[in-house]
């Protein structure tokens, strides 16, 4: 049976990434110029992504009986409606650091619970691969489909 402390990480990250920047902005009303269509229609799906993150870490929490705090969104991201999602990819690659960097050191320290080491070890590849995207949006706010 899994030990409290790689279910309490496993909820705290389930937190960080259900209650990220990019989970608000996805959210709240941004905009986007015409110059940044492939942005606007992209962000969607890179939110939808990492919601799926959440939903893994959710069902095995759910699985090991854990009651899932899924938490708030901080407070101070009230005050970022209305911004151009141009803006805020800058703000969202910040906090998209954040979340690696706890992934990163989640993966070290669940190494005694393979069933978590696996999982978190896969959402950790594909919020890499979702922070690649976000920096490629952020510097051309065009590119290839991800």
């Amino acid at each position: 049976m899994a030990n409290v402390e790689h279910n309490s990480k496993l909820n705290q990250l389930l937190i960080d990434i259900g209650r990220s920047m990019l989970q608000y902005v996805g959210h709240c009303s941004s905009w986007s110029s015409r110059s940044h269509v492939a942005m606007e229609q992209e962000f969607p799906k890179i939110v939808a992504v990492q919601q799926q993150h959440v939903a893994q870490l959710s069902e095995l929490l759910t699985e090991r009986r854990w009651t899932i705090d899924f938490g708030g969104f901080p407070a101070s991201f009230t005050d970022l409606h209305f911004l151009s999602l141009k803006y805020l990819l800058k703000l969202i690659l910040k906090n998209q650091d954040e979340i690696l960097a706890a992934l990163e050191e989640a993966v070290h320290t669940s190494v005694d619970d393979p069933e978590a080491s696996t999982l978190i070890g896969e959402i950790l590849k594909s919020e890499q691969q979702i922070t690649v995207r976000l920096k490629e949006l952020a510097t051309t706010g065009v590119g290839a489909a991800a």
